[in-house]
């Protein structure tokens, strides 16, 4: 192994084992992260056909990990006095929302936004609308949410609701992800790129971390595998806060580390009242809430609390997984990403994996 530099006061060690990978997948990369040291190991191919090692500064999309830096964000612009997590979202909107399936309009709050609990639900049939082939993006943001969520936008149904009051119930919603983002946009006068950008991105040093791919980098970007291990077209979507982060193993190391350090209360990012928010536990134990997955049973601020007391959370989209969770009585994490999607066929080379980190 390679010791090469300090970053955010941790050791970082990096092994490119290209040709001993796991047959599971064709490139990734994992990460074994506490406070003081980060150790990166990475496999197999960026680009099979043209034989580039899949490497520490391989950038991907990492999908659903993507929302832990909304719940970041959301907590950062509570810091900036931007926006309170139990105010009514219609404060800081240009457009209102109420859910046509419910008698009264009973608030909706970046808090049950955050734990996918807003009555917000995602149709498939307008959520696919939102990808595109392509390095740009289809729809704008605020556009795309407006059109499925207000009752004059043309993606408007009764379907894109729940019946239960806000709070009340658990639906994980890539929808209401992408509007706690916009919401956080609306209420800076930021674009929540920019934001995330100033706020997050550049205070940890994660320089190789960006929501949308950039042409002069392209060549840094791994090529993503389907299932059968045919490359994949770049593609972007509209609600890319809910899946779209592109960073490498080093950049989310450098995050999740913040993190650790943010549970024990030794990390400026945030303030200490707002990581006490972000990781507070938001369900009763006593009274499991109606919907939620047994094995991830409790939710902090976009960021989950498993059935085995670990916190984090999991990604997956066309040609990309990613794991991220630390534990938090020994404060030691760990990073999968790799550039195809966990299904039946590498699911248990990814336990393996995961379980030997």
């Amino acid at each position: 192994m390679k010791q090469i530099t300090f970053i955010l006061t941790a050791l970082i060690f990096i092994s490119n084992c290209s040709y001993g990978q796991d047959a599971g997948f064709t490139g990734y990369a994992t990460s074994i992260v506490d406070q003081n040291k980060v150790e990166i190991n990475t496999y197999g191919f960026q680009d099979k056909i043209r034989e580039v090692k899949y490497d520490s500064l391989t950038m991907q999309p990492i999908g659903s990990v993507s929302k832990v830096v909304i719940g970041l964000a959301i907590m950062k612009a509570v810091d900036l006095g931007f926006i309170n997590i139990d105010t009514d979202i219609n404060e800081y909107l240009n457009f209102k929302i109420a859910n046509p399936n419910l008698k009264n309009g009973q608030p909706i709050t970046l808090r049950h936004l955050g734990t996918h609990t807003s009555g917000i639900t995602d149709n498939e049939r307008y959520y696919v609308q939102g990808y595109k082939k392509g390095l740009q993006p289809p729809y704008q943001l605020g556009e795309f949410l407006k059109s499925y969520l207000t009752p004059e936008g043309t993606r408007y149904s009764k379907k894109n609701f729940g019946k239960n009051q806000p709070g009340k119930a658990y639906s994980y919603s890539n929808f209401g992800a992408a509007l706690a983002a916009h919401v956080i946009e609306n209420a800076s006068k930021m674009p929540f790129d920019q934001f995330t950008e100033t706020y997050i991105f550049q205070p940890l040093m994660m320089e190789d971390t960006h929501w949308h791919y950039k042409e002069i980098q392209m060549g840094a970007y791994s090529i993503l595998y389907d299932e059968k291990d045919k490359p994949m077209d770049f593609y972007s979507l509209t609600t890319y806060p809910d899946g779209g982060l592109k960073t490498n193993i080093v950049d989310l190391s450098k995050m999740l580390q913040t993190i650790i350090k943010g549970y024990q209360g030794d990390s400026e990012l945030l303030s200490e009242t707002s990581w006490k928010l972000f990781f507070d536990k938001n369900f009763s134990q006593a009274e499991p809430i109606k919907g939620m997955d047994p094995s991830e049973p409790n939710s902090g601020i976009f960021i989950i609390y498993s059935n085995s007391g670990s916190i984090g959370h999991t990604g997956s989209d066309p040609g990309v997984s990613s794991v991220m969770f630390f534990d938090p009585e020994t404060m030691k994490g760990k990073i999968f990403m790799a550039n195809e999607d966990l299904t039946k066929h590498n699911v248990s080379a990814f336990k393996s994996i995961w379980q030997n980190l």
